[in-house]
Protein backbone atom coordinates (compact mmCIF):
# COMPACT_ATOMS: atom_id res chain seq x y z
CA UNK A 1 0.00 0.00 0.00
CA UNK A 2 2.92 2.37 0.63
CA UNK A 3 4.07 1.88 -2.95
CA UNK A 4 0.53 2.75 -4.07
CA UNK A 5 0.87 6.02 -2.17
CA UNK A 6 4.08 6.84 -4.03
CA UNK A 7 2.56 5.81 -7.35
CA UNK A 8 -0.37 8.12 -6.66
CA UNK A 9 1.86 11.14 -7.31
CA UNK A 10 4.46 9.63 -9.61
CA UNK A 11 1.82 8.51 -12.11
CA UNK A 12 1.15 12.21 -12.69
CA UNK A 13 4.80 13.24 -12.76
CA UNK A 14 6.94 14.18 -15.74
CA UNK A 15 8.27 11.47 -18.07
CA UNK A 16 12.02 12.12 -17.95
CA UNK A 17 13.93 9.97 -15.44
CA UNK A 18 17.35 8.33 -15.20
CA UNK A 19 17.95 4.62 -15.74
CA UNK A 20 18.66 2.33 -12.78
CA UNK A 21 22.36 1.51 -12.60
CA UNK A 22 22.97 0.45 -9.03
CA UNK A 23 25.37 -1.99 -7.39
CA UNK A 24 24.70 -4.62 -4.75
CA UNK A 25 25.64 -3.15 -1.36
CA UNK A 26 25.52 -6.45 0.51
CA UNK A 27 28.16 -7.90 -1.77
CA UNK A 28 30.44 -4.99 -0.83
CA UNK A 29 30.18 -5.52 2.95
CA UNK A 30 33.32 -6.26 4.94
CA UNK A 31 33.64 -9.85 6.24
CA UNK A 32 32.70 -8.90 9.80
CA UNK A 33 29.61 -7.06 8.55
CA UNK A 34 28.63 -10.04 6.41
CA UNK A 35 28.93 -12.27 9.47
CA UNK A 36 26.80 -9.87 11.51
CA UNK A 37 24.14 -9.83 8.79
CA UNK A 38 24.15 -13.62 8.44
CA UNK A 39 23.68 -14.03 12.19
CA UNK A 40 20.76 -11.58 12.19
CA UNK A 41 19.07 -13.47 9.35
CA UNK A 42 19.62 -16.89 10.95
CA UNK A 43 17.87 -15.71 14.12
CA UNK A 44 14.52 -15.67 12.27
CA UNK A 45 12.41 -18.62 11.19
CA UNK A 46 11.36 -19.04 7.54
CA UNK A 47 14.03 -16.51 6.56
CA UNK A 48 14.26 -17.36 2.86
CA UNK A 49 12.07 -18.46 -0.01
CA UNK A 50 9.29 -16.55 -1.77
CA UNK A 51 6.85 -19.41 -2.33
CA UNK A 52 5.25 -21.48 0.44
CA UNK A 53 2.33 -23.81 1.06
CA UNK A 54 0.24 -24.16 4.22
CA UNK A 55 -2.56 -26.59 4.84
CA UNK A 56 -5.03 -27.99 7.32
CA UNK A 57 -7.59 -30.72 6.66
CA UNK A 58 -9.98 -29.27 4.08
CA UNK A 59 -8.03 -26.00 3.71
CA UNK A 60 -5.10 -25.13 1.45
CA UNK A 61 -3.07 -21.96 1.14
CA UNK A 62 -0.30 -20.96 -1.29
CA UNK A 63 1.66 -17.97 0.02
CA UNK A 64 3.62 -15.78 -2.38
CA UNK A 65 6.13 -13.24 -1.15
CA UNK A 66 5.88 -10.43 -3.65
CA UNK A 67 7.83 -7.41 -4.78
CA UNK A 68 5.66 -4.35 -5.38
CA UNK A 69 7.78 -3.02 -8.24
CA UNK A 70 8.30 -4.47 -11.70
CA UNK A 71 11.33 -6.41 -12.87
CA UNK A 72 11.58 -8.67 -15.97
CA UNK A 73 12.74 -11.55 -13.76
CA UNK A 74 9.15 -11.84 -12.57
CA UNK A 75 8.13 -13.53 -15.82
CA UNK A 76 9.40 -17.03 -14.89
CA UNK A 77 7.94 -16.53 -11.41
CA UNK A 78 4.51 -15.87 -12.92
CA UNK A 79 4.85 -19.02 -15.02
CA UNK A 80 5.12 -20.92 -11.72
CA UNK A 81 2.52 -18.88 -9.84
CA UNK A 82 -0.10 -18.55 -12.58
CA UNK A 83 -1.53 -22.11 -12.30
CA UNK A 84 -1.82 -21.68 -8.52
CA UNK A 85 -3.93 -18.56 -9.06
CA UNK A 86 -6.06 -20.28 -11.72
CA UNK A 87 -6.88 -23.14 -9.34
CA UNK A 88 -7.68 -20.94 -6.34
CA UNK A 89 -11.11 -20.24 -4.86
CA UNK A 90 -9.92 -16.86 -3.60
CA UNK A 91 -6.89 -14.56 -3.86
CA UNK A 92 -5.96 -12.48 -0.81
CA UNK A 93 -3.78 -9.40 -1.31
CA UNK A 94 -2.73 -6.33 0.63
CA UNK A 95 -4.81 -4.08 -1.62
CA UNK A 96 -7.01 -4.96 -4.57
CA UNK A 97 -8.28 -2.77 -7.40
CA UNK A 98 -11.15 -1.42 -5.26
CA UNK A 99 -8.81 -0.39 -2.44
CA UNK A 100 -6.39 1.39 -4.78
CA UNK A 101 -9.31 3.23 -6.42
CA UNK A 102 -10.64 4.25 -3.01
CA UNK A 103 -7.17 5.43 -2.00
CA UNK A 104 -6.90 7.62 -5.10
CA UNK A 105 -10.36 9.05 -4.51
CA UNK A 106 -9.58 9.87 -0.89
CA UNK A 107 -6.33 11.60 -1.83
CA UNK A 108 -8.11 13.61 -4.54
CA UNK A 109 -11.00 14.72 -2.34
CA UNK A 110 -9.18 15.17 0.96
CA UNK A 111 -5.96 17.12 0.36
CA UNK A 112 -5.26 17.19 4.10
CA UNK A 113 -4.33 13.51 3.88
CA UNK A 114 -1.18 14.30 1.89
CA UNK A 115 -0.75 18.02 2.52
CA UNK A 116 -0.34 20.00 5.72
CA UNK A 117 -2.98 22.75 5.56
CA UNK A 118 -1.52 24.43 8.63
CA UNK A 119 1.83 24.61 10.31
CA UNK A 120 5.34 25.19 8.96
CA UNK A 121 6.35 24.16 5.46
CA UNK A 122 9.27 21.83 4.79
CA UNK A 123 11.69 24.64 3.79
CA UNK A 124 10.84 26.32 7.09
CA UNK A 125 11.72 23.17 9.04
CA UNK A 126 14.85 22.16 7.13
CA UNK A 127 18.11 24.00 6.73
CA UNK A 128 18.71 25.80 3.44
CA UNK A 129 21.16 23.10 2.35
CA UNK A 130 18.73 20.31 3.28
CA UNK A 131 15.89 21.94 1.37
CA UNK A 132 18.10 22.38 -1.69
CA UNK A 133 19.14 18.72 -1.57
CA UNK A 134 15.52 17.65 -1.08
CA UNK A 135 14.40 19.85 -3.98
CA UNK A 136 16.96 18.18 -6.24
CA UNK A 137 15.75 14.71 -5.24
CA UNK A 138 12.11 15.69 -5.78
CA UNK A 139 12.80 17.17 -9.23
CA UNK A 140 14.55 13.92 -10.20
CA UNK A 141 11.22 12.21 -9.51
CA UNK A 142 9.21 14.75 -11.46
CA UNK A 143 7.83 16.47 -8.36
CA UNK A 144 7.83 20.30 -8.21
CA UNK A 145 9.48 21.36 -4.92
CA UNK A 146 7.10 24.31 -4.44
CA UNK A 147 4.18 21.87 -4.31
CA UNK A 148 5.98 19.30 -2.16
CA UNK A 149 6.88 22.00 0.36
CA UNK A 150 3.49 21.45 2.02
CA UNK A 151 3.42 17.65 1.73
CA UNK A 152 3.03 15.67 4.94
CA UNK A 153 6.65 14.88 5.97
CA UNK A 154 5.96 11.13 6.14
CA UNK A 155 4.76 11.23 2.52
CA UNK A 156 7.98 12.89 1.42
CA UNK A 157 9.96 10.10 3.10
CA UNK A 158 7.86 7.53 1.18
CA UNK A 159 8.52 9.34 -2.11
CA UNK A 160 12.26 9.44 -1.42
CA UNK A 161 12.24 5.68 -0.85
CA UNK A 162 11.50 5.24 -4.55
CA UNK A 163 14.58 5.84 -6.75
CA UNK A 164 14.13 8.20 -9.67
CA UNK A 165 14.77 5.33 -12.07
CA UNK A 166 11.91 3.33 -10.51
CA UNK A 167 9.64 6.36 -10.60
CA UNK A 168 9.80 6.09 -14.38
CA UNK A 169 8.29 2.61 -14.24
CA UNK A 170 5.56 3.73 -11.85
CA UNK A 171 4.73 6.75 -14.00
CA UNK A 172 4.19 4.35 -16.92
CA UNK A 173 1.98 2.13 -14.79
CA UNK A 174 4.40 -0.80 -14.63
CA UNK A 175 3.10 -2.94 -11.75
CA UNK A 176 4.91 -5.44 -9.59
CA UNK A 177 4.19 -9.08 -8.93
CA UNK A 178 1.05 -8.19 -6.95
CA UNK A 179 -0.39 -6.44 -9.99
CA UNK A 180 0.40 -9.36 -12.26
CA UNK A 181 -1.34 -11.73 -9.85
CA UNK A 182 -4.41 -9.47 -9.82
CA UNK A 183 -4.46 -9.52 -13.62
CA UNK A 184 -4.20 -13.31 -13.65
CA UNK A 185 -7.01 -13.65 -11.09
CA UNK A 186 -9.26 -11.38 -13.15
CA UNK A 187 -8.58 -13.40 -16.32
CA UNK A 188 -9.36 -16.65 -14.48
CA UNK A 189 -12.47 -15.27 -12.79
CA UNK A 190 -11.04 -15.84 -9.31
CA UNK A 191 -12.41 -13.43 -6.68
CA UNK A 192 -9.98 -11.12 -4.86
CA UNK A 193 -10.18 -9.84 -1.30
CA UNK A 194 -8.02 -7.25 0.44
CA UNK A 195 -6.39 -8.05 3.77
CA UNK A 196 -6.71 -4.48 5.04
CA UNK A 197 -8.80 -1.33 4.40
CA UNK A 198 -7.69 1.22 1.82
CA UNK A 199 -6.97 3.87 4.47
CA UNK A 200 -4.52 1.69 6.41
CA UNK A 201 -1.55 3.75 5.24
CA UNK A 202 -2.93 6.91 6.85
CA UNK A 203 -3.61 5.16 10.14
CA UNK A 204 -0.14 3.63 10.07
CA UNK A 205 1.54 6.99 10.15
CA UNK A 206 -0.88 8.27 12.77
CA UNK A 207 0.52 5.46 14.88
CA UNK A 208 4.01 6.86 14.36
CA UNK A 209 3.07 10.24 15.77
CA UNK A 210 5.72 9.88 18.48
CA UNK A 211 8.47 9.95 15.87
CA UNK A 212 9.82 13.24 14.57
CA UNK A 213 8.63 13.18 10.96
CA UNK A 214 11.21 15.77 9.95
CA UNK A 215 13.86 13.36 11.20
CA UNK A 216 12.25 10.77 8.93
CA UNK A 217 12.72 13.16 6.00
CA UNK A 218 16.34 13.83 6.98
CA UNK A 219 17.08 10.10 7.26
CA UNK A 220 15.48 9.41 3.87
CA UNK A 221 17.37 12.34 2.35
CA UNK A 222 20.67 11.08 3.74
CA UNK A 223 20.41 7.79 1.85
CA UNK A 224 18.57 9.09 -1.24
CA UNK A 225 21.78 9.69 -3.28
CA UNK A 226 22.47 5.95 -3.05
CA UNK A 227 18.91 4.94 -3.93
CA UNK A 228 19.93 3.13 -7.13
CA UNK A 229 22.30 0.93 -5.12
CA UNK A 230 19.61 0.30 -2.52
CA UNK A 231 17.22 -0.77 -5.24
CA UNK A 232 19.73 -3.06 -6.93
CA UNK A 233 20.42 -4.69 -3.55
CA UNK A 234 16.70 -5.17 -2.91
CA UNK A 235 16.17 -6.81 -6.30
CA UNK A 236 19.16 -9.14 -6.00
CA UNK A 237 18.13 -10.30 -2.53
CA UNK A 238 14.49 -10.74 -3.53
CA UNK A 239 15.16 -12.86 -6.61
CA UNK A 240 17.61 -14.94 -4.57
CA UNK A 241 14.73 -15.58 -2.15
CA UNK A 242 16.59 -13.76 0.63
CA UNK A 243 13.79 -11.51 1.87
CA UNK A 244 14.97 -11.54 5.49
CA UNK A 245 18.46 -10.59 4.40
CA UNK A 246 17.35 -7.32 2.84
CA UNK A 247 15.21 -6.49 5.88
CA UNK A 248 18.06 -7.04 8.33
CA UNK A 249 20.43 -5.15 6.04
CA UNK A 250 18.02 -2.20 6.13
CA UNK A 251 17.99 -2.43 9.92
CA UNK A 252 21.79 -2.24 9.95
CA UNK A 253 21.68 0.81 7.71
CA UNK A 254 19.15 2.56 9.96
CA UNK A 255 21.74 2.54 12.72
CA UNK A 256 24.39 4.00 10.43
CA UNK A 257 22.60 6.96 8.81
CA UNK A 258 25.04 9.90 8.71
CA UNK A 259 24.27 12.44 11.41
CA UNK A 260 21.97 10.09 13.33
CA UNK A 261 22.64 8.58 16.75
CA UNK A 262 22.91 4.79 16.17
CA UNK A 263 20.77 3.92 19.19
CA UNK A 264 18.07 6.36 18.09
CA UNK A 265 18.16 5.03 14.55
CA UNK A 266 17.77 1.45 15.79
CA UNK A 267 14.90 2.38 18.10
CA UNK A 268 13.04 4.27 15.38
CA UNK A 269 13.48 1.38 12.96
CA UNK A 270 11.97 -0.99 15.54
CA UNK A 271 8.97 1.31 15.95
CA UNK A 272 8.45 1.53 12.21
CA UNK A 273 8.87 -2.24 11.90
CA UNK A 274 6.06 -2.80 14.38
CA UNK A 275 3.75 -0.29 12.74
CA UNK A 276 4.43 -0.96 9.06
CA UNK A 277 5.29 -4.67 9.10
CA UNK A 278 4.56 -6.92 12.06
CA UNK A 279 1.50 -5.05 13.33
CA UNK A 280 -0.13 -5.34 9.93
CA UNK A 281 0.85 -9.00 9.56
CA UNK A 282 -0.76 -9.95 12.87
CA UNK A 283 -3.93 -8.06 11.93
CA UNK A 284 -4.13 -9.88 8.59
CA UNK A 285 -4.55 -13.21 10.35
CA UNK A 286 -8.08 -12.16 11.33
CA UNK A 287 -8.97 -12.01 7.62
CA UNK A 288 -6.65 -14.65 6.21
CA UNK A 289 -7.58 -17.66 8.34
CA UNK A 290 -11.38 -17.31 8.06
CA UNK A 291 -11.02 -16.61 4.34
CA UNK A 292 -8.97 -19.77 3.83
CA UNK A 293 -11.11 -22.14 5.88
CA UNK A 294 -12.55 -24.86 3.66
CA UNK A 295 -11.03 -23.31 0.53
CA UNK A 296 -7.96 -23.25 -1.64
CA UNK A 297 -6.56 -19.72 -1.53
CA UNK A 298 -3.56 -17.80 -2.79
CA UNK A 299 -2.07 -15.17 -0.49
CA UNK A 300 0.13 -12.56 -2.19
CA UNK A 301 1.84 -10.07 0.13
CA UNK A 302 5.17 -8.30 0.35
CA UNK A 303 7.93 -10.86 0.97
CA UNK A 304 9.03 -9.13 4.18
CA UNK A 305 5.78 -10.27 5.81
CA UNK A 306 6.70 -13.97 5.55
CA UNK A 307 9.55 -14.45 8.03
CA UNK A 308 10.16 -14.07 11.74
CA UNK A 309 8.19 -14.84 14.90
CA UNK A 310 5.42 -12.48 13.79
CA UNK A 311 5.65 -13.35 10.11
CA UNK A 312 2.74 -15.03 8.36
CA UNK A 313 4.44 -18.42 8.11
CA UNK A 314 5.21 -18.72 11.81
CA UNK A 315 1.80 -17.33 12.80
CA UNK A 316 0.14 -20.01 10.67
CA UNK A 317 2.36 -22.73 12.12
CA UNK A 318 1.34 -21.62 15.62
CA UNK A 319 -2.29 -22.13 14.67
CA UNK A 320 -1.69 -25.68 13.51
CA UNK A 321 -1.11 -25.20 9.80
CA UNK A 322 1.53 -27.41 8.20
CA UNK A 323 3.92 -25.05 6.43
CA UNK A 324 6.27 -26.22 3.68
CA UNK A 325 8.44 -24.47 1.11
CA UNK A 326 7.55 -24.87 -2.56
CA UNK A 327 10.17 -25.12 -5.26
CA UNK A 328 10.59 -21.98 -7.39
Amino acid sequence: MLRAMAALWLALAGPAFAQCQGQNLIGALAPDQRAELAAAVAAHRYNSGNLWHAEKPGSSMDLIGTLHLFDPRMEPMMARIGPLVDAADLVLVEAGRDEVAALKKAAATRPDLLFRPNGPTLPEQLTKAEWQALSDELRARGIPPFLASKFQPWYVSVLLSVPACVAAQMAKGSGGLDDQILQRAAAAGVPVKALEPYDTVFRLFDGLAGLDQIDMVRAALAVAPGADDQFATLLDSYFAGQHREIWEFTRMQASAVPGTDPAKGAAEFTRMEQALLTGRTVAWMQVLVPGATGKRVVVAVGAAHLSGDLGLLNLLAREGWTVTALTP
